[in-house]
């Protein structure tokens, strides 16, 4: 085993700040495996240049591996991209240290060679990072071949890619330990402390971007090992959690089996935690077990309430699934959010005011009104945008739309039935209604964006804890 370290690396700086579970997690499994790690986490640096020469100063790395969560910040119209920022951060690792780079994370996973051509990275790791990464830093400790690792992202001599397909295992088995991160400052900073429960998804949305970085199999962890994590979090003073799943009910049985075990070793007395769930398949039982869980809150991505739209968009639900899930959750006492995607194939104003009115009857606590629908490779929508010809000449797209045919800068679908402002239209049907998070209009760019929020990070200053959407609206229903 080499006695050089592995560096993990945080290049995130969005605010507020969002604890890298994914550093957490490989750095438990390579410490298990016998290596030593050490942390550099830009996120709270005032220079993030000065941050990595102090951290690699005297170190000699066997593998330095920086995790890259989000290549834009998926919302229209700002469109910010944060690829050359990573780029910047490997040129300036380079300059410091010869010991190989080798990026992860969902942003990187959904583009992995375009990334590491722009960056020029030794390597990259594909979806799930814990095994990949460990086996990675053991072929370099021991000099020996590491081109068919799975998952593996890694240049020939000539400087092309190779992408070795990933081969994820049928059940997820994470360190619950939690100990590389300073996750208590994540807390006081961020918000919210953040857990997994299970990755992959199996659902057929034509949109999303979560089977293309994490896979279509649903890979569960044991509910002990996540009841453990909270435990190992609340020992850390992080009592307010959000769970990472793409969808927390999928499989229903898990979920359930999840909520029990909280249940058991008493934490929903100890730990409030938010959930994204899928309106199908959802139970008064699941609902009800939430709640005794801990559960305060829960977001619904239902994207829309025209059930034709809902099928365009590949959903497998109809409204009246939605309907009862909400019902379900305002019967047990869960506060819930219901967000909307307007603006897909298919849409025009008269399906964004059924699913307007829809929302209004529902009368959840909260709900989003998302314009435009971020185009990712892999995805069925991005199949059929390509097969219609080019980005640039394409009426229904916005966003970078010149030479950007990998996707990898933001480009949003936007149905041209909608008119040239669609967050207007948006904004004129919902009619000032306070339950609603409106679109931004052309003339004013005013959102719910997490990017550098600043009510947020201000209100967090201020002890506010909790999903973001809900620390909103508090705040919203406080004046």
């Amino acid at each position: 085993m080499s006695d050089r370290p592995v560096v993990l690396i945080n290049s995130n700086r969005m605010k507020p700040a969002i604890a890298p579970l994914a550093l957490d997690y490989v750095a438990g499994s390579l410490r298990r495996g016998g290596f030593e790690v050490r942390l550099i986490d830009l996120c709270f640096a005032d220079d993030s240049s000065q941050a990595l020469r102090e951290g690699l100063a005297g170190v000699e790395p066997l593998l330095i591996g920086v995790t890259f969560r989000n290549t834009d910040d998926c919302y229209y119209p700002s469109c910010a991209f944060f690829v050359p920022e990573l780029s910047e951060l490997v040129r300036q690792i380079r300059s410091l240290t010869s010991a190989p780079v080798a990026l992860g994370g969902c942003g990187f996973s959904v583009f992995p060679v375009e990334i590491v051509n722009i960056c020029k990275s030794d390597f990259g790791i594909i979806g799930d990072g814990e095994e990949a990464f460990l086996r990675l830093a053991r072929a370099l400790s021991g000099n020996k071949d590491y081109h068919t690792l799975p998952g593996l992202v890694w240049r020939q001599a000539d400087g092309r890619c190779v992408l070795n397909p990933p081969q994820p295992p049928a059940a997820l088995d994470v360190s619950p330990d939690r100990g590389l991160l300073d996750n208590a400052r994540y807390f006081r900073e961020g918000g919210q402390g953040n857990v997994e429960t299970k990755r992959g998804c199996p659902m057929s949305c034509i949109y999303c971007a979560d089977p293309v970085a994490k896979g279509r199999q649903v890979r569960c962890r044991p509910p002990g090992q996540v009841a453990e994590e909270v435990e190992s979090l609340l020992k850390q003073g992080v009592d307010v959690l959000h769970l990472c799943d793409g969808e927390f009910n999928i499989p229903h049985d898990h979920a359930l089996a999840v909520c029990r075990e909280m249940i058991r070793r008493g934490l929903g007395q100890r730990v409030r935690w938010y959930v994204y769930c899928s309106p199908h398949p959802f139970s008064d039982e699941l609902a009800v077990a939430m709640k005794q869980a801990g559960c305060v809150g829960v977001n619904f991505g239902c994207d829309s309430g025209c059930d034709r739209m809902l099928a365009a968009l590949g959903r497998s639900y109809r409204a009246d699934a939605i309907r009862d899930a909400v019902q379900a959750c305002q019967t047990a006492g869960i506060t819930v959010m219901v967000d909307l995607l307007l603006g897909g194939p298919g849409e025009d104003e008269a399906s964004v005011r059924e699913t307007i009115e829809f929302a209004r009857q529902l009368d959840p606590d909260r709900c989003g009104a998302a314009t435009g629908v971020r185009l990712y490779p892999g995805t069925p929508l991005a199949d059929t945008i390509r097969r219609q010809g080019p980005l640039s000449t394409n009426p229904n797209l916005r966003g970078c739309v010149e030479d950007n045919d990998s996707l990898l800068r933001p480009v949003f679908y936007f149905d041209r039935r909608l008119g040239d402002d669609p967050g207007s239209l948006v904004c004129d049907i919902i009619a000032g209604d306070e339950r609603f998070f409106p679109p931004p209009r052309i003339r004013d760019a005013t959102n719910y964006n997490y990017n550098d929020n600043r009510v947020l990070t201000d209100a967090i200053g201020r002890g506010m804890r909790g999903a973001y959407w809900d620390i909103l609206r508090r705040l919203a229903d406080a004046r």
